[in-house]
């Protein structure tokens, strides 16, 4: 999801902590639904809750990707230019296209590639829409409009429709900057687009599956993590209140992530609120994360791994349906036993994480450094 700035000696290494839950409760969530997870003996041995946070939780993850792109965006913007009112939008979208769109071109030309090579798994069904229409939708930040209008997408064209939104709000978020001009105001209408969001997830499209993907249903998501880049940045928070801020905002995430029924029960669920719980879970732990700059080699080496997954998460993000697709028409196919079904989704995974790292070291962030360099006057 949100693209990783480039490496650093020094990171903060709980953002990327954050980013690697994040991108695996995607990548659980796609390979309990292609290796019917659900309905194998991995459900009876774990716990319910336990079943639930970890193979049903991708939809969780996306929202905490769009509240991480809210506050790296903002921070960054901030620390490049020392006020939003400052920003410079030509070198913003340069900067930003250049992580961005060498490796979503490259996939698009991939997936357009095995839909005319009548690849099972990876053909846009022509009762949908056609491969044009897709193309043109995933170039002009509308494929979320698509999947609304037409439903579920194959493959790696499914998950665009997160991208789509991020990308406008890419657009969007410069010129907000320059036209308010004021920080205060700026902030002021931050706290308005945690109200829009609930109402637009609900009511643009009541009835319709696929209603939330639409651009203001993320907006409070996104707000969030400008607001808290903002106000960090700004004023000088105690370190007891930074303290509380991780307890409550840890809190809100167990919440969010393994008692679902319970927010379902409460009705949140229902005003739309249980985004916008997520996303202020994480923004209270960002408040405490904010400056925590280290090197990730001080931490145990699952903390490390887990940074390392949140690094490369935009490559994983786009290809690792290549993997789950093919891994799970391997197991299919082969008929493997179900007792090595364990081994196999770890090798899945593990999969995953090697094409999106080598994806990030040998082509998407050697072009960024290139692409950058070379428009660096601008």
């Amino acid at each position: 999801m949100n693209p990783a700035n480039p490496a650093s000696s020094y990171r903060n290494t709980g953002v990327d902590a954050l980013r690697g839950v994040s991108i695996l409760a995607v990548l659980l969530l796609h390979l309990n639904i292609h290796f019917s997870i659900n309905s194998s003996f991995i459900k009876e041995w774990l716990p319910t809750k336990l079943f639930s946070v970890l193979f049903w939780s991708g939809y969780n993850g996306v929202v905490v990707f769009f509240t991480l792109s809210g506050y790296l965006i903002t921070l960054s913007s901030l620390n490049k230019w020392q006020s939003l009112d400052q920003l410079k939008v030509k070198q913003f979208y340069l900067m930003r296209a250049a992580r961005i769109l060498p490796m979503l071109v490259t996939l698009l030309l991939v997936l357009s590639l095995l839909h005319l090579l009548n690849t099972p798994g990876f053909v846009i069904s022509p009762d949908k829409t056609s491969l044009t229409q897709a193309l043109f939708s995933a170039l002009t930040f509308q494929m979320n409009w698509l999947q609304i209008n037409v439903g579920y997408l194959p493959a790696n064209w499914d998950v665009l429709w997160s991208i789509s939104i991020e990308e406008s709000f890419y657009l969007v978020f410069p010129l907000a900057c320059l036209l308010v001009r004021n920080e205060k105001l700026f902030a002021a209408l931050l706290i308005i687009f945690l109200v829009i969001s609930p109402w637009a997830r609900l009511s643009l499209f009541p009835g319709n599956e696929l209603g939330d993907r639409n651009h203001l249903a993320y907006i409070d998501s996104l707000g969030v993590g400008c607001l808290v880049a903002l106000l960090s940045s700004r004023l000088s928070i105690l370190p007891s209140v930074k303290n509380a801020s991780l307890v409550l905002g840890v809190v809100l995430l167990i919440v969010s992530f393994a008692y679902k029924g319970m927010i379902y029960r409460s009705g949140l669920t229902q005003m739309g609120l249980n985004v916008s719980l997520l996303s202020v879970g994480v923004g209270l732990v960002l408040i405490w994360l904010h400056g925590r700059q280290s090197r990730a080699s001080r931490f145990s080496w699952t903390y490390r791994w887990l940074c390392r997954w949140g690094k490369f998460s935009y490559e994983i993000y786009l290809t690792h349906m290549f993997v789950v697709i093919v891994a799970a028409k391997i197991f299919t196919s082969f008929e493997i036993d179900m007792a090595l079904l364990i081994p196999f989704l770890l090798i899945s995974s593990l999969a995953c994480y090697w094409l999106g790292k080598g994806i990030f070291y040998h082509f998407s962030e050697p072009l960024n450094k290139k692409i950058r360099h070379r428009f660096q006057s601008y």
